[in-house]
């Protein structure tokens, strides 16, 4: 009886030094340091390298573009392979009265002369264009045929074959075959409203001397030929 209650005294003091364990104050739990996140790692986006190689502003050169060169055919001459030449007055009127063709030494000579006209306006030299051509048409708007390898053209404004009354002041041949070496043929082929157009076909191109004459008015055209 007397071993029992030693025993039991022996387990009271155990639970009691438990107990007091258990009541008594609990160190503080300390929470593990949080390891820092990560901190979101910047993109450098590259930056754009300036070009070095600077873009020039290329200048165009200055390209001279040559005329173009036409072969020589029946009808048919280098449109740039003599200067035009100009003369008159658009202003004065006149009448033609004559063309003529004669060789001469060194050249062919082509006149056409002017007379009084009673149209409005001062009596004077018309004025005209002397200009080589590839080709040559009407108020139809259709080429005329002209013999020759080169063609020649001469406008006149303010001119006409006809009188204002409707009779005709130049009574010659519209269509001159000629047997001088150069020019093979001289044709009318224009005389519309008071403009006057002639052809001239050569047997090769060569350039004219133009001229101009008064008492009466003429207009020269001296083609150079070998002597």
């Amino acid at each position: 009886m007397f071993g029992r209650l030693i025993l039991y005294g022996a387990l009271a003091l155990a639970l009691g030094i438990v107990a007091v364990s258990a009541c008594g104050p609990q160190p503080n739990a300390r929470s593990s340091p949080s390891t820092p996140a990560p901190s979101a790692s910047r993109s450098l986006s590259p930056t754009a390298a300036p070009s070095t190689s600077a873009t020039s502003s290329a200048r165009p050169s200055a390209t001279a573009t040559a005329a173009p060169t036409l072969i020589a055919g029946p009808g048919t001459s280098p449109a740039a392979a003599c200067p035009r030449t100009t003369g008159g007055n658009a202003s004065n009127q006149a009448q033609l009265v004559a063309v003529r063709v004669a060789h001469q030494a060194g050249f062919d000579r082509l006149v056409f002369e002017f007379g009084q006209s009673t149209a409005p306006g001062p009596f004077g030299m018309p004025g005209y264009t002397i200009e080589p051509a590839s080709s040559l048409s009407g108020p139809s708007g259709q080429a005329v045929t002209i013999s020759g390898n080169a063609l020649f053209g001469a406008r006149f404004q303010n001119a006409s074959t006809q009188n204002p009354n409707g009779t005709a002041s130049f009574i010659g041949s519209t269509d001159m075959k000629p047997t001088t070496p150069l020019i093979k043929e001289v044709k009318l082929v224009e005389d519309f409203e008071r403009v006057l157009l002639w052809g001239t076909g050569l047997d090769h191109l060569a350039c004219p001397k133009v001229s101009e004459l008064a008492g009466p008015f003429r207009v020269v055209l001296d083609f150079p030929t070998p002597p």
